[in-house]
């Protein structure tokens, strides 16, 4: 046997050792995640039980950042997303149910693709074309996640609007998809929003998103100087008139930073509109997607 084989021989025999090490970790976490379960299902009380949906998107976005700034390879980034994706969502059905409702209307294979990165191959999916089945199959409340396209303005019956009213297991923005966003392969800039029986929690980085009902005679212009004015940035990105001859208008919103529910803000802008905004909705939020591939797209 030659030098050059017994060279490559080595390097396999490595390569199988490296493999066996991953899988002894793989099974090490799953028993750690299980004991995590237990932990949760022993206290109803604790700070990260969220009811029959075991799900942190906050804990996720943070973990992706924190591997992705630690990577240092020529294995690209996206791979490694796409890898702690599938264990992620894998550990998520061991603690409980979860499965997907994707909306799509139009071009439900890039949907569908977004939502299998985002959620794994071994979670159970189902497609559907109406906004309407997803919302309501995400509010029974059986461990179910719905997936919607982002809000685009100009539309007669967003799904968005659906999400303003501050009752029980109303459905809540909880990620944006694809949260790691590859430039130099992302179809169509196509992207969603995930939505879930739980609240949308501060990731570190983030966009909130709230419902502003407002007097159809306000302006634009106005809500946005009256926003600033309250001490917070927001961009209107979708209204909708709502009621008899559009009583009021429904106006989407996005927030940079996050929102705690109680935000004091809200009610100062509520407070500085004079009567014009009848209340103000969080609807969720999600953690600011990662960018990579910008680089070599401008390049």
């Amino acid at each position: 046997m030659s030098p050059k084989s017994v060279s490559l021989d080595k390097l396999r025999k490595q390569i199988d050792d490296i493999d066996n090490q991953l899988l002894d970790l793989l099974m090490q976490r799953t028993d750690v995640v299980e004991q995590v379960g237990v932990a949760k299902r022993q206290d109803a009380d604790a700070t990260d039980l969220s009811g029959s949906l075991n799900m942190r998107p906050d804990r996720e976005a943070r973990l992706l950042r924190r591997l992705l700034d630690r990577h240092d390879g020529r294995l690209p980034e996206v791979v490694v997303a796409r890898i702690w994706r599938e264990m992620i969502s894998a550990f998520t059905l061991l603690q409980g149910p979860l499965k997907v409702a994707v909306c799509a209307p139009e071009k439900s294979v890039g949907y569908w693709d977004l939502s299998r990165m985002q959620f794994g191959s071994a979670t159970p999916m189902t497609l559907h074309r109406s906004q309407g089945v997803v919302l309501r199959a995400v509010s029974e409340g059986d461990g179910t996640v719905g997936v919607l396209p982002l809000p685009q303005d100009g539309e007669d019956d967003p799904w968005w609007s659906h999400l303003a009213v501050d009752t029980e297991n109303v459905p809540r923005v909880i990620a944006r998809l694809p949260f790691v966003q590859d430039r130099s392969a992302w179809f169509e800039g196509m992207g969603a929003l995930a939505l879930a029986p739980i609240d949308h929690a501060d990731s570190g980085d983030d966009i909130s998103l709230i419902v502003i009902a407002a007097d159809p005679q306000i302006s634009r212009a106005r809500l946005h100087r009256e926003m600033k004015a309250a001490g917070f940035t927001g961009r209107i990105i979708s209204a909708v008139g709502k009621g008899g001859d559009h009583a009021e208008w429904l106006h989407l919103v996005e927030v940079d930073g996050y929102l705690a529910p109680k935000d004091k803000r809200l009610s100062g802008f509520i407070k500085a509109c004079d009567g014009d905004v009848e209340r103000v909705v969080r609807i969720g939020g999600y953690a600011v997607p990662v960018r990579i591939g910008e680089e070599e797209q401008g390049s």
